[in-house]
């Protein structure tokens, strides 16, 4: 396959999973959103043990039959991720802050860091969208938006942006995304009452960290392009 082709389909690919993980943890699952996730295909092994069981764990769960899923994730959604009728610490809280601080508040030095972060890309929070800007599903959305920047230098055949894009990428996945959300999704695995958010949190994790694997790869590849 050309260069240019095999680049651009696996940073596509990599951009829309980063944004449908992103939507999963803004808000809580709706009609629309569950029926098109009953319509995907999963992939059957991706070379990451932990990512492979999530989607094993997911896939069996739309195979499950509910009488009312939609409520059954609004509540498990707000029971998880903000603490709706729970009495104790047994929340995770997705904020990069709370995992990162010593006091787990909201709202501390993570979240300056990624404002300065995306800043510097000259971007700003949705209007309306009343979350810190250390929220996982915005980190995602980053990395998203990352990725669609790739995409331009990949299809200008620009390898020396491809490349600093890239580790564009991977200093953000290891500074921030890997330095709590591996914490996190195993607090979501351990509260989550059912198992479609144990499955988001495993393909979440999973991800992740094969994730370092693919842009440590294509940084290297794109060095040799480049030489």
């Amino acid at each position: 396959m050309d260069k240019t082709l095999e680049y651009a389909e696996l940073i596509s690919n990599r951009e829309r999973l980063y944004r449908f993980l992103g939507r999963l943890y803004e808000v809580e699952v709706d009609k629309n959103l569950l029926e098109q996730i009953t319509a995907m295909i999963f992939p059957v092994e991706c070379g990451e043990e932990v990512l492979n069981q999530g989607y094993l764990l997911l896939k069996n769960y739309i195979m499950l039959p509910l009488n009312d899923p939609v409520n059954d994730l609004a509540v498990d959604f707000a029971r998880i991720f903000l603490g709706a009728g729970i009495v104790g610490d047994e929340v995770a809280y997705p904020y990069e802050s709370v995992y990162t601080s010593p006091k787990r508040l909201i709202m501390q030095d993570s979240r300056d860091q990624v404002l300065a972060v995306y800043r510097n890309k000259g971007l700003n929070k949705t209007e309306g969208l009343d979350i810190p800007e250390d929220h996982i599903a915005l980190e995602l959305e980053f990395m998203a938006h990352l990725c669609q920047e790739t995409q331009q230098a990949v299809a200008a055949q620009d390898w020396k942006a491809v490349s600093a894009c890239l580790k564009g990428q991977l200093e953000f996945l290891t500074a921030h995304l890997l330095n709590w959300v591996p914490a996190f999704c195993t607090d979501i695995e351990k509260y989550a009452e059912t198992e479609f958010y144990q499955a988001v949190a495993k393909i979440t994790n999973g991800y992740l960290h094969l994730e370092l694997d693919i842009l440590e790869d294509m940084i290297a590849d794109c060095c040799g392009n480049c030489a």
